[in-house]
């Protein structure tokens, strides 16, 4: 059995207590040994002086679903520390998926997760992890199940409710996707088919999850205007269901509702006072990251992408998604707060890094037109990067207790940076730099705290026994150093990542 041995760390164990100075031995796959180890004989020795040693960083929110089969070695995750990525996020997981619906759950799931080079080689949600470890990423994977994937395989992409047959269809199924290993369940509000579900769809689907101790991950139904109203729905659904629940990248778009987010979390902490396990996570940074569709209106896609398609040709739908589309944009900010990431054709890849306000004019047309008709070319694996979040709300949002970080990780022609840097920006800009908190309590919010929620009890921790998932990090020189126009730069201050005591990366 390969032993290592990291001598002379300060060691951030994940629990939040102060650091220590110690030893840690590694041997297979498992943290052996943890004190003032002296020298061990067989070990390969890593002298970690001047180093912080912490449990490996679990990243709750991510949109590797196909990155991990076609770049199992995962290099954005990595070098950033993350070992651990929770999937099948915002309603939309690649699984499960019947034969019928291979190009309609593919297309709904291309903005999100991107596309691969032949159909879903998986029917089922247990079928789709096991070929997640055939592949052997270099990260380990845990994945929730979308309930508009689930309401796709019973209902196709129907504006309606669910009648009871379909009601009991959709629990059956989620149950099974519990039992074949799902950690809970996500809902995506403002993409179809999800969010075409009302509440008391989501009290029952809920009320499955809680049966299972699973979590509830949510993108809510809004998160400008009616941002607290979104909350609400969301706090009635616990209460009425007993679920867990964290609520996903937590924020406030657009400048006229920055500082909602305040009285959001007031509210939160009022029924976590009740005793209600009410959580949240956070990327941290000032833009979004998602598909340019969510700029169309939601009735819209009713039907799926070929309906979508249809009402663009049809005049009179046309005019009415053109004005509720302009009305989109101008709450995100207007085309110079909109920048495309990703395209699907070579024709259009000069789009690329540009916003939409430049792309307008070199097509000569009004911004709103312009994405009716990127989206009419290209269909709808667009990504849009959207510059509308207060930096005075992240830094609220990061100093609550109820706090996690997250990277929404999107992978792409021209990503978002959060995908390749977000844990070393907390651990660099906002933890040492602005001292928004000690470094003990970041750590316990990226490691140990995740894995509570997520009920992964085999890592977060640093202690005898418990998986050796490890990052070695430099605490004074950790930080991002990509841009929005170079996104894939990796980080600094990342020495070393162990998964299951192998080590993934050396700086």
């Amino acid at each position: 059995m390969e032993k290592t041995l990291i001598k002379n760390a300060t060691i951030y164990d994940g629990s939040g207590a102060r650091p220590f100075f110690g030893d840690v031995l590694i041997e297979g796959e498992k943290i052996a040994r943890v004190g003032s180890l002296g020298n061990i004989e067989g070990c390969y020795v890593v002298n970690a002086k001047g180093l912080a040693l912490s449990p490996g960083f679990i990243n709750t929110h991510s949109h590797m679903e196909l990155e991990l089969f076609k770049n199992p070695s995962l290099p954005a995750s990595v070098k950033q520390g993350v070992t651990t990525e929770v999937l099948g996020q915002d309603g939309s997981s690649v699984a499960p998926v019947t034969e019928e619906l291979l190009k309609e759950l593919a297309d709904n799931m291309a903005p999100l997760a991107g596309t691969i080079d032949r159909p879903y080689f998986w029917r089922s949600f247990g079928e789709y992890m096991a070929e997640v470890g055939k592949a052997a990423p270099a990260v380990r994977f845990v994945s929730l199940v979308g309930h508009g994937t689930l309401r796709m395989n019973i209902m196709g992409n129907d504006n309606r409710e669910p009648t009871p047959d379909e009601m009991n269809k959709m629990r059956e199924l989620l149950a099974k996707c519990m039992e074949e290993g799902a950690k809970g369940l996500s809902f995506g509000l403002i993409y179809p088919p999800g969010s075409y579900g009302n509440t008391a769809e989501l009290i029952e689907m809920a009320k499955v999850v809680a049966q299972y101790d699973g979590l509830i991950m949510v993108h809510m139904r809004n998160e400008k205007s009616k941002l607290l109203e979104s909350i609400d729905e969301m706090l009635t659904m616990i209460e009425n269901s007993g679920a867990r629940l964290q609520i996903s990248h937590f924020k406030a778009l657009g400048p006229p509702n920055w500082g909602l987010v305040r009285e959001g979390i007031k509210r939160i902490e009022k029924l976590r006072a009740l005793g209600y396990d009410v959580t949240f996570d956070q990327y941290p940074w000032t833009a979004a990251c998602t598909g340019l569709k969510v700029c169309a209106p939601q009735w819209a896609f009713e039907g799926g992408e070929q309906e979508f398609q249809a009402r663009l040709r049809d005049p009179d739908a046309y005019k009415k998604i053109l004005e509720e589309t302009n009305a989109e944009i101008a709450v995100r900010g207007g085309g110079e707060c909109i920048m495309i990431a990703s395209v699907a054709t070579e024709e259009y890849a000069w789009m690329a890094g540009k916003k939409m306000d430049e792309i307008a004019a070199k097509l000569g047309m009004d911004v709103g037109t312009a994405v009716l008709h990127i989206l009419q070319h290209e269909g709808p694996a667009v990504i849009a990067i959207y510059f509308s979040i207060g930096e005075d709300d992240v830094v609220h949002v990061m100093q609550s207790p109820h706090q996690c970080v997250c990277t929404d990780g999107i992978v792409g022609a021209h990503p978002h940076p959060r995908t390749y840097a977000s844990f070393p920006r907390f651990l660099g800009r906002y933890v040492r730099d602005a001292k928004l908190m000690p470094l003990e309590t970041a750590i316990h919010k990226i490691t140990m705290e995740p894995a509570r929620r997520l009920r992964l009890w085999d890592r977060g921790i640093i202690r005898e026994g418990m998986s050796a998932d490890l990052v070695l990090f430099n605490p004074e020189t950790i930080i991002d150093v990509n841009s929005y126009l170079e996104p894939e730069i990796p980080p600094i201050g990342i020495s070393k990542v162990y998964i299951q005591g192998k080590l993934v990366f050396s700086e």
